[in-house]
């Protein structure tokens, strides 16, 4: 008998508690019956974030799971599902497997990486007289079959093909959900091949409809998400005839509200400019200083392990750390960061102003709390023993949990009170203003700053300036080339594929750029916001507001009368309500766009709740942008909670990063 779920009542930072629990089940069991189909088998990922993905987000629930002793133990975890159990996991590279005891080898890698193929052929012919298990995700390509076949992989008794089908989506957090598709911008801008990603893209939203119901409003900004939407209205309709073959076919009328009331689709085009920048809250911070992936941050356990939990270490290394520990390199530990944690998910949107004097407040709180009851001055009754016995646990929870966020918020404020953070960031905030920084970048160049923050400054001077003036031009990619080598000649190629980095071409005078103009027309600069009470998402990054979730707020009061904005914005806007029986976006676009706002529109709504906005993200979304969604989710004047759908949660050094193929 299946084990009965109890799901808690929505909020603000959980809005669809059904949603995060179907597909985390969902998910969890297809990997399960692959797994149990060998004994004690060595796991093998394509990468460190497929591992952790795979690991700490699909078998395990991180909202529940407590590591034994380690958390860098792959295989300890108290609650994977019953009976199963693995030997070992590695990450795919050119050092060599340690495969134990194992017989059989799983290898998990990605259908749009080539690479990881080609990496597990050659650890296939080093241990031939295993068996192995090519596990591709979603499935394997035409292209990727091929060259299994050529290289005689395909054909060999001991290995076999197979594929993983998860859930488009995975729950990263209660109110984000990833397909984690990380070379969007890659395939879409580079290669000129986004059919694929589209494709992932609409299958995602259709099987988000399947679990909350079909969405009654849509809206698309950017040429991608109207080619997403396209494909998902297709899809729609094509399922919708198959399921209702030879039945008489009703008069088209406006679809019901699921658990979902709209949705937004934004293309990632839309706002380049707010990947480039830094983040100030602890969250994006944490990401920028440690990189955060899947809901982990991996960092040297010296930094954040007090002695106990190092005599435990002693007698439980694995994987990673056994390594580390046999190179000299500093042993890593993986620390979770979500929801569960109720101090994160108080602290993770807050300002680093701010979070610094919170997690003080804490542990004196914590501190006063229990000096109170071991203080002599007054005899305890039996009933306030045992209330104190009781929450012994929870006292025990919250002090990790605040040593370990002092722990960390120590080592974002070591990189925040740097001088040269500090200068990047007053840069930043110059060139969005409207100011020319070449001069600048040029000394940077020279001074040889680290290659991916030079370039996010370089993409940040042509998305805020129009482009690069035609003068500058030529030098500054020559000085990048031979600065940080030739292979950035490529670098800087797929950069303008991109349109994050282009000549501006003016004879006589500046043109003002379409961002000036957003610049000015939204209110995108706010100098003078509160960080530690805010009364404005711009708080996120000390007085600037991402470009992206002002259009989020424009959507939900409206754009009548604001066409001038529209205009400046890549592609069109469309803006459809669902039809039953469905219709292609051909058709829906021959009705009247909607004339209600978003916020308009779920105001007669009879519910004593707020209803939920998605908004999906087409080429990432950054915790800057994340921290902003939650702070309106929690305003009592933003009509919705807002769940975030995206391809994949990114940073400006990790969107670069992935053009550098």
């Amino acid at each position: 008998m299946a084990e009965e779920i109890i799901l808690p009542p929505p909020s603000a930072l959980h809005p669809i508690p059904s949603l995060t629990a179907a597909l985390r089940l969902d998910n969890q069991d297809q990997l399960t019956e692959l797994l149990r189909t060998t004994e004690h088998p060595m796991l093998v990922f394509g990468s460190e974030s497929l591992r952790t993905l795979m690991l700490r987000q699909v078998l395990a629930d991180p909202n529940n799971r407590q590591p034994k002793k380690k958390l860098d133990a792959w295989n300890q975890f108290t609650s994977l599902p019953k009976g199963l159990v693995f030997n070992s996991t590695d990450v795919l590279s050119e050092a060599p497997l340690e495969t134990g005891p194992a017989s059989t080898i799983f290898y998990f890698i990605q259908a749009s990486n080539p690479g990881q193929t080609q990496l597990t052929v050659q650890k296939i012919k080093e241990h031939g007289k295993l068996d192995h298990k090519i596990v591709y995700i979603p499935q394997a390509t035409a292209m990727i079959t091929k060259l299994l076949s050529d290289w005689n992989i395909s054909s060999m008794p001991n290995v076999s093909i197979h594929r993983l089908q998860c859930n488009y989506l995975f729950p990263i957090e209660t109110d984000i959900y990833s397909s984690e598709y990380k070379d969007a911008l890659w395939e879409s801008a580079v290669q000129g091949t986004p059919s694929f990603l589209i494709t992932h893209v609409a299958k995602s939203l259709m099987q988000l409809q399947q679990v909350v119901g079909p969405i009654p409003r849509i809206q698309s900004y950017g040429p991608m998400a109207e080619e997403v939407l396209r494909k998902l209205l297709n899809l729609t309709v094509d399922d919708y005839f198959t399921q209702s073959a030879g039945s008489e076919q009703d008069a088209p009328t406006s679809v019901l509200g699921g658990q979902v009331s709209a949705l937004i689709i934004l293309d990632r085009k839309v706002d380049q400019v707010t990947p480039m920048l830094t983040p100030l809250t602890y969250e994006g911070l944490l990401d920028h200083v440690l990189k955060l992936d899947c809901g982990y941050v991996r960092v040297a356990a010296d930094l954040i392990q007090d002695k106990d939990d190092d005599k435990n270490a002693k007698t439980n290394k694995l994987d990673d750390e056994t390594k580390a520990l046999s190179t000299g390199a500093p042993a890593l530990v993986a620390v979770g960061l979500n929801s569960a944690d109720t101090l994160y998910a108080e602290v993770r949107n807050q300002h680093v102003e701010q979070f610094g004097s919170f997690l003080q407040n804490q542990a004196k709180a914590l501190q006063e709390s229990h000096a109170k009851f071991t203080s002599t001055g007054k005899k305890k009754d039996l009933q306030e023993i045992h209330q104190f016995v009781k929450n012994i646990p929870m006292f025990t929870q919250n002090l990790k949990s605040l040593t370990t966020h002092i722990h960390l918020a120590e080592i974002v404020k070591k990189t925040t009170e740097d001088m040269e953070f500090r200068e990047q960031w007053n840069l930043e905030r110059s060139i969005l203003e409207g100011e020319s920084a070449y001069d600048q970048l040029e000394d940077l160049v020279a001074m040889q700053y680290p290659p991916w923050r030079f370039l996010r400054l370089l993409c940040l001077q042509s998305l805020c300036g129009g482009g690069i003036k035609s003068s500058r031009y030529d030098t500054m990619r020559r000085d990048v080339v031979q600065t940080y080598g030739y292979e950035f000649m490529f670098v800087l190629q797929n950069l303008e594929k991109a349109g994050l980095l282009h000549r501006r071409e003016g004879l006589w005078m500046d043109t003002a750029s379409p961002f000036s103009s957003l610049r000015s027309k939204l209110h995108l600069i706010h100098a003078e916001v509160d960080t530690v009470e805010p009364d404005d998402i711009s708080y996120v990054s000390s007085g600037y507001a991402p470009l992206s979730i002002r259009i989020i707020q424009m959507a939900v009061k409206g754009w009548q009368g604001k066409d001038d904005i529209l205009k400046e914005l890549p592609g069109r806007l469309v803006d459809i309500l669902q039809q039953t029986p469905p219709e292609d976006l051909s058709a829906a676009l021959t009705r009247p766009r909607p004339t209600q706002s978003l916020g308009t529109m779920v105001e007669s709504e009879p519910s004593s709740k707020k209803p939920v906005l998605a908004v999906y993200f087409v080429g990432g979304v950054t915790y800057m942008e994340l921290a902003a969604m939650r702070f309106l989710s929690k305003r009592p004047t933003f009509p919705f909670h807002i769940i975030c759908c995206t391809t994949k949660i990114i940073n400006g050094d990790t969107l670069l990063e992935s053009l550098a193929q």
